[in-house]
């Protein structure tokens, strides 16, 4: 006995993994002293400085940007002291 998928939901599963490599702006990693923040392309580093500026703000430090990397269009991350 085997079943036929309806069209409509074969296409769930790839747009709901679609839209999870486009997830937006997110603190990875975030210490007194550095975060690490990643961005998608659309984002770009000047939302990833805000939430780094935010993030560093608790410890009553700003955000310097030290390096990016890129690993694509959705995967990119902006390393900052906070300093």
């Amino acid at each position: 006995m085997t079943r036929e998928i309806p069209f409509r939901l074969s296409l769930v599963v790839p747009l709901t993994l679609a839209m999870a490599a486009c997830s937006g702006t997110a603190i990875v990693e975030s210490s007194a002293t550095a975060v690490t923040v990643r961005y998608g392309s659309l984002d770009g580093i000047d939302q990833a400085t805000q939430i780094a500026q935010k993030a560093c703000a608790v410890h009553r430090k700003t955000a310097r940007l030290r390096t990016t990397a890129n690993f694509g269009l959705s995967e990119r991350y902006g390393h900052f002291d906070c300093v």
